[in-house]
């Protein structure tokens, strides 16, 4: 199995600016690379003692992952709410990222029914 992007590769993504501990980065990896290895096939490695590169759409697209993770953390009940001409209005956010879904639709594994 191909070796997925490490905290270094993640922290590069995020940019230096994004403020995030190194402890919340690597949380947020672990548990986005176990949900990406159950949604989507990895190719496998023609020899398993020299694992293959990580497809580059699937490192962006869990890089991508693990930022999604760490914006929403802040917002735990995933509503914000917006107060405009003394009206209030409630947004629920969070869910499935479109760029996520679009680089893994082609190694997304099909349910047998």
């Amino acid at each position: 199995m191909p070796t997925p992007p490490d905290l270094t590769a993640v922290k590069a993504y995020l940019g230096p600016a994004s403020g995030y501990t190194d402890e919340a980065v690597n949380s947020a990896l672990t548990a986005e690379t176990a949900a990406q290895a159950k949604a989507c096939r990895l190719p496998a490695d023609a020899d398993p003692d020299d694992p293959g590169p990580y497809p580059a759409d699937l490192g962006e697209a869990l890089c991508r992952r693990v930022a999604h993770n760490l914006a929403l953390r802040p917002i735990p009940l995933g509503v914000t709410a917006s107060f405009a001409d003394g009206a209030v209005a409630t947004n629920r956010v969070g869910g499935t990222d479109a760029e996520v879904a679009r680089l893994e639709r082609p190694y997304l594994k099909m349910p047998i029914r």
